[in-house]
């Protein structure tokens, strides 16, 4: 009785035995997950968590604005997912632009270590026998 207290906010009363389980195979699998080796997969799933909060917070400042407020919540969605998506482009745009410059740069300094170094191992004949085999 107090777990339904506790989380009467969200409508805990109402849910069924199904809906127990399902949400205890998944508070069970984070756990797990959290306790195990690979724990670094919580950071995808909170990580994703987040992104999705802020496409849902850019939705929310659209819907908000007049001249957007006709849109229907689908179009509203599609466009915070771009508008999500712009740091994103912007940032493969600066190192694709960037990787030109870099690559030449770094080709360029390859070639001077390798003009600096002279190979010292010897040539020999095809029918060099070694003296001590």
């Amino acid at each position: 009785m107090m777990l339904l207290t506790i989380f009467s906010f969200i409508g805990v009363d109402a849910w069924s035995s199904a809906a127990w389980l399902g949400y205890g195979v998944l508070a069970g699998v984070v756990v797990a997950l959290a306790l195990s080796s690979h724990r670094w997969l919580l950071l995808y799933l909170f990580g994703g968590m987040v992104y999705w909060l802020s496409v849902e917070v850019i939705q929310n400042i659209l819907s908000g604005r007049p001249t957007l407020s006709e849109l229907s919540e689908w179009h509203s969605y599609v466009i915070a997912m771009g508008i999500s998506w712009l740091p994103l482009a912007v940032w493969v745009l600066y190192r694709a632009l960037r990787y030109d410059d870099v690559s030449q740069s770094v080709s360029q300094q390859r070639e001077l270590e390798a003009a600096r170094y002279v190979e010292h191992t010897p040539v020999y004949d095809d029918d060099y026998q070694p003296r001590f085999h």
